[in-house]
């Protein structure tokens, strides 16, 4: 992307790297400031504190600037609501899944030490960010989420109830996030996660750091570092270990990895325990991340680039 240079950044705590097995390329340390403004984008609750804790749990104990922003409530569940209900799940009963899991979120970040006011919620529809991006890009064609039946957020304790179901909407509400904080780092998922709302959420974030780039409101040193969730063969089940990198298909990444400390294990636990509905139906992918690292990848800027010039 033409604005967006990886720039590495200054770390007082981190100085060890770690070997990738069965790989002859070392996994370098990620190494961050203190002084570091981060955002991280989660596009449902529990994808910080799996894939982020505890980088977000360090940085807080640095007096850092940290926000963490939902751009889901999670509420498009099916198959879990089924689970707990024992039958077909109704619209009532997403929109009370959407502020369960926004609870549990609040929850969860008290438990990483970030305060209410550093936590953002969009309320956008889960299950649907991707055809946000690919068909309901224009305001004039807003998204109809099919649990909640809404083409706006359903929630009051969103960043902006007005909002509609739309790409430029959501590019909107991310831009005014973005411009308030003036971050130095941004976290969000790899655009390469098989879930349509992880690679989405890509997406729009990269479409929104290089408008305020371009318009000079965001550095062009912004650190810009993506984690995978979702993949079929990742992360390996093997909790102890540390975690590795994605398999092959994931190209055009440099990964670097954030060795934790005991305690900042124990807060990512902490925290992920608060996600009671998800661990009662996922808890083997959800427990695959408490490791003693936590990975992160620097996408080539030319496919960064190539996401920018979208839209």
């Amino acid at each position: 992307m033409k604005s967006i240079v990886v720039a590495l950044l200054v770390a007082t705590w981190c100085t060890a790297a770690l070997a990738s097995v069965g790989s002859s390329q070392p996994v370098e340390a990620l190494r961050l400031s203190p002084t570091a403004r981060v955002v991280v984008f989660a596009p449902h609750p529990d994808d910080e504190t799996i894939a982020v804790g505890g980088l977000l749990h360090r940085m807080v104990g640095a007096h850092a600037t940290v926000q963490v922003v939902f751009v889901t409530n999670g509420d498009g569940y099916p198959d879990a609501l089924r689970e707990t209900l024992h039958r077909a799940p109704r619209q009532a009963d997403y929109l009370a899944y959407g502020r369960l899991r926004q609870h549990e979120a609040q929850a969860a970040a008290r438990r990483l030490g970030i305060p209410r006011s550093a936590v953002d919620f969009l309320g956008f529809p889960d299950g649907g960010l991707d055809a946000l991006w690919q068909s309901h890009w224009a305001r004039a064609r807003p998204y109809t989420s099919p649990y909640t039946a809404t083409d706006m957020p359903p929630y009051g304790d969103v960043v902006d109830p007005e909002l509609e179901y739309d790409g430029q909407d959501l590019t909107a509400a991310i831009l005014r996030i973005l411009e308030a904080v003036r971050p130095t780092v941004v976290i969000l998922p790899h655009p390469d996660d098989v879930h349509p709302d992880h690679a989405a959420t890509a997406r729009f974030v990269v479409e929104a750091v290089d408008r305020l780039q371009t318009r000079h409101v965001l550095s062009q040193d912004v650190e810009m570092l993506a984690y995978m969730v979702h993949d079929p063969a990742w992360p390996p089940k093997a909790e102890e270990t540390p975690t590795l990198p994605p398999p092959a298909r994931i190209r055009d990444t440099h990964w670097v990895a954030l060795p934790l400390s005991a305690a900042e294990q124990a807060s990512k636990k902490a925290a992920l325990h608060e996600y009671g509905s998800q661990l009662a139906v996922m808890p083997d992918l959800l427990k695959r991340f408490l490791r003693p690292n936590e990975l992160f990848g620097r996408v080539d800027p030319s496919v960064l680039a190539r996401i920018a010039a979208s839209h």
